[in-house]
This record gives structure tokens, sequence and C-alpha cells, in this order.
């Protein structure tokens, strides 16, 4: 029988779980920030306060449920709620995000230079999309290469993020040898 408190497989779903709890608290955060902020202060402004403050939503949650329930195999001596810990946690998370930015402008800069293509897809708003072309917006090269880069970001953020948890935060007890 398998022990769901030490098999990887049962962690990476609870990870991935995990990631997409707070991957949506980001967002709906900075989505309600966003729409409370919108009227009183310039657009770059929204953008810094209503994107930082999702981040310290998601961080929090995604701090939590990772403390409490998805690293269950964690060797004792690891202090989880220390400040040292947290700290590094969201210093952690920000490299993470740091990094999916950086895959984002990357493949930002492959869509425009390489292929040519006449929008960003930093700033993309697939809701203009579909006012703009309907249900075909998904025919559109330009959605399709924004969709492929947010894979990607969010890809390179879940790697960084699982094995940095794992082999540095959320480390496991070491194994007896027999």
């Amino acid at each position: 029988m398998v022990d769901k408190k030490t098999s990887r497989g049962y962690e990476l779903i609870r990870f991935l779980i995990c990631g997409v709890a707070a991957a949506l608290t980001d967002y709906l955060v900075s989505q309600l920030m966003v729409l409370l902020l919108h009227n009183h202060l310039p657009e770059i402004w929204v953008t810094i306060i209503s994107t930082a403050i999702g981040f310290i939503f998601g961080v929090v949650v995604n701090y939590l449920i990772s403390t409490f329930w998805v690293y269950q195999n964690v060797d004792k001596n690891v202090k989880t709620k220390s400040k040292l810990f947290i700290t590094l946690f969201v210093l952690l998370s920000l490299a993470a995000m740091l990094l999916s930015i950086g895959a984002m402008l990357l493949c930002n800069l492959v869509v425009v230079s390489a292929w040519g293509a006449e929008n960003s897809i930093v700033n993309l708003s697939v809701m203009e999309l579909i006012k703009e072309n309907g249900i075909k917006f998904l025919g559109t090269f330009i959605f399709w290469a924004y969709f492929i880069s947010f894979c990607i970001k969010t890809l390179v953020g879940l790697v960084f993020n699982y094995f940095t948890r794992k082999y540095i935060l959320y480390k496991e007890p070491k194994q007896e040898k027999e």
C-alpha cells in the first residue's frame, strides 16, 4: 500500500493543487485591486500595486498550503514557521516570479523578432481579443503565441518552485542505510 505522506506522486498532486489555489488567489486579488484602483491612479501604478498585492496574497496561500498540507514528509529539524524560513520562502517565490517574467519576455522577443508579430504578447488582453474577434480569437496567431508563452512561463515557475521547496525548504528526513 502506498503511504500518501511519503509518496512523491501524491506530494506532486498536492503541490499542483496548491499552485492552482495560489495562482487563482493571486489572479483574483490582482483583478479586484485593478477594479478598485483603476479610476484613482495612473495605469502604471495600478499595475504595480495590483501585481504586488496579488503576489503577496498568492505567496501567503502558497506558504500555508505548502506548510500544512503539501509537504508532509519533512525533517523534524526544519522549522517551517521561523522568520528565516518564511523569508527564504518569500525570496524563492520572488525569484520564481522573476524567472517566469523573464521567460515570458524571452518568448515575447521570439514572437515579435523572429516571427514578426506586430503585437507584443506581454500586455495582451485575451478579453480584448474576444471582443474584437469573437470565437475566431482561437484562430489568431497572437492568441496561440500568448498561450504557448504563458504555458512556458508557468512551467518555468512551477519547476523552480517545486525543486527549491523540495530540496531547499521542505527537506525530507535522511534515510538510514541498512
